[in-house]
């Protein structure tokens, strides 16, 4: 199968990602980060009852006309009110009720007065100025009126949205479920970390790494423990798992070496392959398909590379799965703040990191110092790729790049 663009394999991925419709309702504790899976309208009104924004005295503005600061209004203190309660009889002339914060104006009372505006003496309430009706007053569903949208269907639910829904009383919440993904890494010389390493062996990183950045996207991966090179025994572990997955996404085995077992996995699993090697360096080595209606992406073993087609290739499908437009790639011009000596006969991406202008047309770009595909301590602070065309040779300081933001 010929290599084929950037563009290409991301229309063919798409083209075969259909976004999740199944609905599930969850406790508000544990929908942190999903979608909203229909409008939500206010079952109530909020507040549920005219209240008191400070604490001072409930009163009727009717009693205060002649008030002054020489000859103050008086009034009978004749109760308390604390939120949560209510005063128990309609407020009647010549009377002032205690309030705090929060609390039920009671009936009767259509204003109320901060407490550092009054004295009092010998059980009285003196007003030294009129009070307006409805001043320092809170209405029921001043906040929030009953029947008024609080959540959008499609919406991202954040902390502020689940702490909107709880205070009119929700204690669950209709969302799209989760993306259900997968996550294999393949390798002879894979060691998971914490164990003691053989000679010729490496630590697995991508699994962890991977797997985080899924994390990072609010999406929690199915994550398997790393095989050996051995295609009759992955292709298994694929069969027992698709069926129950969106997305399959393997690390390692996809070039042309002796151990590069995952095209003859795609042949022993009958899977449907849209393309096999991508024309951008690094992670050209992208073998993708479909099994029982399962997405695979089988990523390079080298860090970098699999973590650079993971953005460009598994992200925009888990936006389209997951109707996350914040996942969508989003790319803008920049200059570079250090050059770029390497010609680059087909495309590239190095890794980079954004910064603010500085009173310049356009930010700019830093690289670290080292490109490997098996290197990932230089991306450690890094925000964005910068998209090298093919053919391109060495880039100047200041010269003017595309880059694309993770």
């Amino acid at each position: 199968m010929e290599w084929i663009s950037l563009e290409k394999a991301q229309e063919l991925i798409l083209s075969k990602t259909s976004p999740i419709e199944e609905i599930q309702r969850l406790p508000l504790n544990k929908a942190l980060g999903f979608i909203a899976g229909e409008t939500i309208h206010a079952p109530m009104d909020n507040p549920p009852f005219d209240r008191s924004p400070l604490d001072g005295f409930a009163l009727r503005s009717g009693d205060t006309p002649t008030a002054s600061a020489d000859k103050p209004v008086r009034l009978r203190i004749t109760g308390v009110v604390y939120a949560g309660g209510v005063f128990e009889r309609p407020l009647v002339p010549g009377e002032a009720v205690r309030i705090m914060t929060g609390a039920a104006m009671p009936l009767g009372a259509d204003c109320m007065v901060p407490l550092e505006d009054v004295r009092t003496e010998a059980g009285e309430l003196l007003v030294f100025r009129p009070v307006k009706a409805q001043e320092n007053y809170v209405f029921r569903g001043e906040d929030i009126p009953k029947g008024e949208p609080l959540v959008q269907e499609g919406e991202w639910l954040g902390a502020v949205h689940l702490g909107l829904l709880a205070s009119m009383g929700m204690d669950t919440v209709p969302v799209l479920r989760a993306p259900r993904i997968g996550l294999l890494c393949t390798g002879d010389e894979l060691t998971p970390a914490g164990q003691p390493l053989a000679p010729g062996k490496i630590y697995s990183s991508n699994d962890t790494m991977l797997s985080a950045r899924l994390e990072e996207f609010g999406f929690h991966a199915r994550l398997l423990p790393a095989m050996a090179d051995d295609a009759a025994t992955v292709a298994a572990r694929i069969a027992a798992e698709a069926g129950n997955l969106d997305m399959f996404i393997t690390t390692g085995a996809v070039s042309v070496g002796d151990k590069d077992i995952m095209p003859e996995v795609f042949t022993l699993l009958g899977a449907e392959q849209l393309f096999w090697r991508v024309a951008f360096k690094p992670g050209s080595a992208v073998l993708c398909g479909v099994y029982r209606n399962t997405l695979l992406l089988c990523l390079s073993g080298n860090p970098f590379a699999s973590f650079t087609s993971f953005e460009l290739l598994a992200r925009p499908a888990l936006a389209k799965l997951a109707r996350r437009r914040d996942l969508e790639t989003r790319r803008i011009l920049a200059r570079l703040k250090d050059p770029f000596l390497k010609k680059s006969p087909t495309r590239r991406f190095i890794r980079a990191k954004l910064t603010e202008p500085e009173n310049r047309d356009l930010p700019f770009v830093s690289l670290p110092e080292g490109h490997s595909s098996g290197q990932i301590r230089s991306l450690l602070g890094c925000n964005c790729f910068v998209d090298i065309p093919a053919q391109s040779t060495a880039l100047n300081e200041g010269s003017e790049v595309e880059v694309v933001l993770f």
